[in-house]
């Protein structure tokens, strides 16, 4: 399985996706694609209630069950955003003109968002998503593969193509949605599932219930990348324009850039252990958005 087929995902974005993923049912187009896009909800919005508030205590319990994605809740967007100088940047380095390193486009794309904590919190929708996958992964640990797809009734899948597998998982964790944010999610996902794939021995997909530590922290950062990365070339727009550069010099853009994220935020991490068994309690949220901090913070710099 590799990278090498686009699914035409938001407008802006060039995400390599692999050929197992045929979205047969895009997200609508943006009718406003220069609207600024919105920020996450207030920590006060009943979004980001605390797990065991009243509301909740009501709920019958359900401690085998993995959390789905929540729906987004658009808020409106108070930040002054001037998208000039970062697509410029990005512009001229896509073009290879030396005018900008990789980092500085970086800087100033963050810069615009008006900083890391301001894009951390625009990434609501990423952090749900990868909320929901970190509680995927500690469920193949602590209760393995077929229990797990039962869990999120995908046990018709049991013993299916590794392809067809992918796909029903993809398809809970980030189901197609009627935002550009969604479909960021979603190919995120989708990405980081083929790379998770292609380390297991022997291509074995039961296998991911055997994942080590390292492992789980490197495709949590790996999900964060993707994201940061989808996010950054759609609100940016298509500032690397087939007629500028050949869809090969494309493709290579997008893996430095990707790499950059990952390299930065794993090196940061070098020395943070994430234990599985923690990935399905309240904190699973928590680690996300910290990995989220992590990586905007370091394209700051």
């Amino acid at each position: 399985m590799g990278t090498s087929a686009s699914n035409g995902g938001p407008k802006g974005s060039p995400p390599l996706l692999p050929p197992w993923y045929n979205d047969d049912d895009p997200p609508a187009p943006d009718p406003n694609p220069d609207a600024p896009l919105p920020e996450a909800p207030p920590s006060d919005s009943p979004d980001n209630k605390p797990e065991g508030s009243p509301e909740d205590q009501n709920q019958p319990a359900n401690d085998n069950a993995i959390p789905k994605p929540v729906p987004e809740v658009p808020a409106t967007d108070s930040t002054s955003r001037n998208w000039g100088s970062a697509k410029g940047a990005m512009t001229r380095m896509s073009n290879n003109t030396g005018g900008a390193s990789f980092r500085k486009a970086g800087k100033k794309y963050v810069s615009s968002l008006g900083g890391s904590k301001s894009a951390t919190k625009a990434a609501s929708q990423g952090i749900r998503v990868g909320s929901t996958y970190a509680s995927f992964l500690g469920s193949l640990s602590s209760r393995g593969f077929a229990e797990t797809l039962d869990s999120l009734g995908l046990s018709d899948f049991i013993g299916k193509s590794t392809e067809e597998t992918c796909m029903a998982i993809a398809n809970v964790l980030a189901p197609v949605g009627s935002t550009n944010d969604e479909a960021i999610a979603r190919d995120a996902m989708i990405s980081t599932l083929d790379t998770l794939y292609t380390k297991m021995e022997e291509n074995d997909i039961s296998s991911l219930e055997n994942l080590t530590s390292e492992l789980v922290k490197e495709t949590l950062i790996e999900y964060v990348s993707n994201y940061i990365f989808g996010k950054w070339m759609y609100e940016l727009g298509s500032t690397i324009e087939k007629g500028n550069i050949t869809e090969h010099e494309a493709v290579e853009l997008e893996c430095a850039v990707k790499d950059l994220i990952y390299a930065e935020t794993t090196e940061q991490y070098r020395t943070v252990t994430i234990e599985t068994n923690t990935l399905q309690d309240v904190s699973t949220s928590k680690i996300i958005e910290d990995i989220f901090s992590t990586a905007y913070s370091l394209l700051e710099i």
